[in-house]
């Protein structure tokens, strides 16, 4: 009896490790997720499910909606997605055999020669696409209170010069009416001021300047030695006709007598 009651002990023994054994295998099954750089227009969830259900068990779907685009009776746009299946062998599987084919079905379907862009996403996770997506979020968000900000600040901005120059009516309304001059009027017609703003010179523009003054310079002196060479020339040329003039008339110049 003791021998018997062993027996199946042990039995029992082997069945727990059995049962454990399996409840590992299947501890082993990892999900893997796919992405889709491209969804087909006005594609939605339940059809991209009942699409990939038929090559294994889809947990999880999502597809990032086109906020440019505008939603219309046909359906809605998404840009891209992301599927999540049971087995990471199957997902791998999906990836391989589907990208860039057809997505096919009935040929008076809208998609049916809309092509598959898929990817297998390596060691990724569900939780990395809801990082993901909550940090798009977030930078969203910072967006639009930076957005929100700068509208505010330039309507305080006009609102500010709205209220100066209400100011500044009231104020030269004030003065006419006490008979003071009001700044930029004469003999009662207001005069328009206009202000001139140059830009302030760059150092490549004042290398420039000086450059041309150089050569103005330079210019005048050349010029200069010109007009004083020619004054020279003229004297020694008179000078060098009155020689002649005295050596072939015998010393005699018209006129002595």
């Amino acid at each position: 009896m003791k021998r018997k009651m062993a027996d199946t002990e042990q039995t029992n023994g082997d069945d727990t490790m059995i049962s454990s054994i399996t409840k590992q295998k299947k501890k082993e099954v990892v999900p893997g997720v796919i992405y889709l750089s491209r969804i087909p227009p006005f594609m939605s969830v339940k059809k991209i499910r009942d699409i990939f259900s038929e090559f294994g068990e889809v947990e999880r779907i999502f597809l990032q909606p086109n906020e440019r685009g505008a939603n219309t009776k046909k359906g809605r746009l998404f840009t891209e997605g992301w599927l999540e299946f049971s087995n990471k062998k199957i997902a791998k599987q999906v990836a391989v055999a589907l990208n860039n084919t057809n997505v096919g079905g009935k040929k008076s379907s809208q998609w049916y020669d809309e092509l598959w862009n898929i990817k297998y996403l390596h060691r990724f996770k569900w939780a990395h696409l809801n990082e993901r997506l909550a940090y798009e979020k977030e930078v969203r968000k910072q967006r639009m209170r930076t957005e929100i900000s700068q509208v505010k600040r330039q309507a305080q901005f006009h609102i500010r010069n709205a209220e100066g120059e209400e100011v500044k009516k009231h104020i030269q309304e004030r003065k006419r009416k006490q008979g003071k001059p009001v700044h930029g009027e004469k003999d009662g017609s207001v005069t328009e001021t206009i202000f001139v703003i140059t830009q302030k010179d760059t150092e490549e523009d004042r290398m420039l300047n000086k450059k041309r003054k150089l050569e103005g310079k330079k210019d005048t002196s050349i010029s200069m030695t010109k007009g004083k060479k020619e004054v020279v020339r003229k004297k020694s040329a008179a000078a060098h006709s009155s020689f002649l003039k005295n050596i072939f008339s015998g010393g005699l110049v018209e006129g002595d007598s």
